[in-house]
């Protein structure tokens, strides 16, 4: 069915006399060079929502403000394929890792194969696509994620075993088409981030890809983005997409410059089940209007929908330097806000961070920091196929509730070098064999085994800190390729037992976006 729609809409609009989107790609190393540009005191591009449009960024940017990388391969900026009214591009996709796991005392790999095409039809109309399939043999503690959750994350159903590694599948795709300066419509399936953070609490790039709908508005000093998604649940056994529940989401954001240094923004997302296995609801026509007021409607049918609502902010304190956070309200009652009874159904998330480019005075030494804070039961709800997830992976923090999360960054670069320190750390509340503690975020919020009394950390006390110094040399932006070697360090304290997990990569590889491996 959505394959019909995605033709259908693709017929629809090359009949229009069709100014076309670009997206950058949702990848940090090679967003990096923007960055500092992009978050100027002079710029007034909307850096929470991702991916950029690359046309809107350029034109926001002079040239000489970028230090960008150079390409190795391709020698012409230009595309590859320039047929006058039609322009394209279309290379392979590849890459292979390997490693040894120090705690399993196992040589560990990654490698795919795949391809890359995209194109433009005149100056409105867009597309691009990719398809990977690869095995992959990682260390213990990504091996456990993956036999817990049936997912390679951030790219798909693990087939296999631990014992053999996995296989996975992954394909992005969307077809874009601008018909003036002020709208922009997408239709694909892909990741979105809204947010200025390493994480996002509201919609994060964390699981793998789905189909979306999507509407962006630019009208003055404000961008108002609106998706509608369909997401997937991967717990059937068998691992045929055509079992898989569906369920959808809908999420709108508005974001405004209020002057040079403040932006604010308000979001609000609504989950509701498409297929059960028992019946099936489809989409909700009363979620396709883009500017409804999603709570108002969902209070009108009864309530029967999962929602929440967030608000942000990013402050340019000085000319290179920004304090940026979220809000995220699943549920709350004023009352016990108020007199602290800390009420399971007190379900919110904060963030606060800071950024800071050419780091004293050094050009291109770029630092950042933030602390996540997601209160127990954040993001569950009364049916699991609601729950704030896509193919068993959060779509907000990849380690779900319960947590106080930090992560810092301090990164330079020169010419086409990166190198990279980091360290992720969490503390969080896990569940333990009989009681759900508000950690994971696919069980029914009512198994909770109290009203009252209920904490961030409540449970079994686990700490978990992953540090990394990696070195990248990109070789070719066009295809997002390059050589990396990083050094990790996976350290976990479950209840005063200790577990050190560190391992080696080497890889030689195109990028498939930004892939997380700091959670448990």
């Amino acid at each position: 069915m959505y394959k019909r729609i995605l033709l259908l809409f693709l017929f629809t609009v090359v009949g229009f006399l069709a100014k076309s989107q670009s997206n950058m790609p949702l990848d940090r190393d090679f967003l990096l060079p923007y960055q500092s540009a992009f978050n100027s005191l002079n710029c007034n591009v909307f850096t929470s929502v991702m991916p950029y449009d690359a046309e809107k960024t350029a034109k926001a940017l002079s040239h000489d403000t970028i230090a960008g990388y150079r390409d190795l391969i391709f020698k012409n900026n230009g595309p590859m394929l320039d047929l006058g009214r039609f322009t394209g591009n279309i290379f392979p996709l590849a890459g292979g890792s390997g490693g040894y796991d120090a705690y399993g005392k196992n040589e560990t790999y990654d490698y795919f194969g795949g391809l890359h095409i995209d194109g433009r039809w005149g100056n409105k109309l867009s597309f691009s696509g990719s398809y990977i399939g690869g095995d992959i043999f990682g260390p213990a503690f990504m091996d456990s994620l993956i036999k817990q959750y049936k997912v390679v994350p951030g790219l798909g159903y693990a087939y296999g075993s631990p014992q053999t590694g996995y296989s996975y599948q992954y394909w992005d795709a969307y077809l874009s088409y601008s018909p003036n300066n002020v709208f922009n419509f997408q239709l694909g399936k892909g990741k979105q981030f809204l947010g200025d953070g390493y994480r996002s609490l509201f919609l994060s790039d964390v699981s793998t890809s789905y189909p979306f709908f999507k509407i962006t508005a630019n009208v003055w000093k404000i961008q108002f983005v609106s998706i509608l998604a369909m997401m997937q649940d991967a717990e059937t056994p068998t691992g045929l997409t055509n079992n898989f529940y569906t369920k959808y989401s809908s999420f709108q954001y508005i974001t405004w410059n209020v002057s040079r240094r403040l932006n604010v923004s308000l979001f609000e997302a609504v989950t509701y089940d498409g297929d059960s296995g028992k019946y099936v609801r489809g989409p909700d026509p009363g979620y396709l209007n883009p500017v409804l007021f999603y709570q108002a409607y969902n209070y009108n049918i009864g309530d029967p929908d999962k929602s929440n609502l967030g608000a942000a902010f990013k402050l340019k304190v000085a000319r290179k330097e920004q304090f940026y956070g979220q809000l995220l309200i699943d549920e709350f009652k004023l009352d016990n806000v108020i007199h602290h009874t800390e009420w399971w159904g007190n379900k919110q998330g904060v963030q606060i961070g800071f950024k800071a480019f050419d780091l004293f005075k050094v050009k291109n030494l770029s630092f950042q920091t933030e602390i996540d804070y997601v209160r127990p039961y954040t993001y569950t709800a009364r049916d699991p196929l609601q729950d704030y997830s896509n193919f068993n992976q959060p779509l907000a923090d990849p380690e779900g509730a319960n947590f106080l999360e930090s992560a810092s960054f301090l990164t330079y670069h020169r010419k086409n070098f990166l190198i990279q320190a980091s360290i992720v750390s969490y503390y969080y509340g896990a569940d333990s064999a009989h009681a759900d503690y508000g950690q994971n975020i696919f069980i029914n919020y009512n198994e909770h085994p109290k009203d009252y009394g209920n904490f961030v950390g409540q449970g079994i006390p686990t700490y978990l800190t992953t540090a990394c110094l990696k070195a990248d040399f990109i070789i070719a932006p066009k295809m997002s390729l390059k050589a990396e070697i990083a050094l990790y360090e996976n350290f976990q304290d479950v209840n005063g037992t200790h577990y050190s997990n560190p391992y080696i990569t080497i890889s030689l590889r195109t990028s498939l976006g930004n892939l997380y491996n700091d959670f448990r």
